[in-house]
């Protein structure tokens, strides 16, 4: 006689968690110099922004910023932001983002290291404005219409920085946001650029 207990299914395997590094001194002293560069460069960018449109709103008749330079600080911003979100989850900080071998690392390296995600979230967010400004992708949606300025002449370079951008307020509301998630997620602007090239037409040869 088959025994009734050997029919039923075993529990489900529980996924294994990570692995945690011990915290040594050396990990905790690499998180701290990571935690202060990028909590510095982060509130520094948000005081540059903050002179930006507060000084764009004092004066709306004789000066208004760049949307290319707004961009390029949006996407540093979101890349800040995705990185303090890590740091923030110290327990695990050896599988987040601190490394043993990162922290063998000295100031200067660490420091430079800070500064790769915002340099890698500036170029995703222009690169992304770019293709915004070369139609690469749908406007409308979740896209933003770009369109030349009343009055501007947009055939040279110059006339595409100044008068070439975003022709309503829910476009330049698109655009900071788009850039802001260029530098957050690492792999949007990657992906976006794969897609693109996987819709170029097969040589022949």
């Amino acid at each position: 006689m088959t025994d009734p207990t050997s029919a039923v299914a075993p529990p489900p395997a529980q996924p294994a968690s990570p692995v945690v590094q011990p915290l040594t001194p050396e990990l905790l002293g690499a998180y701290k110099l990571m935690l202060r560069y990028q909590f510095m460069g982060a509130v520094g960018l948000i005081v540059i922004l903050a002179v930006i449109l507060l000084t764009a709103f004092a004066l709306p008749s004789t000066w208004t910023p760049p949307p290319l330079v707004v961009v390029t600080l949006t996407g540093m911003l979101g890349a800040y932001f995705s990185t303090l979100t890590r740091l923030y989850n110290v327990d695990q900080l050896s599988v987040a983002l601190i490394t043993p071998t990162m922290s063998q690392l000295g100031g200067r390296y660490l420091a430079m290291y800070s500064l790769i995600p915002p340099i890698i979230g500036a170029i995703a967010a222009v690169l992304l404005y770019v293709i915004f400004l070369a139609g690469m992708v749908g406007s409308g949606g979740l896209f933003p219409e770009m369109g030349c300025s009343d009055g501007q002449k947009c055939n040279s370079l110059s006339g595409v920085l100044h008068g070439f951008g975003p022709v309503a307020a829910q476009d330049f509301g698109k655009v900071f946001v788009w850039a802001f998630a260029a530098g957050f997620s690492e792999r949007l602007v990657p992906n976006m650029l794969q897609s693109l090239v996987a819709k170029l037409p097969k040589d022949d040869a």
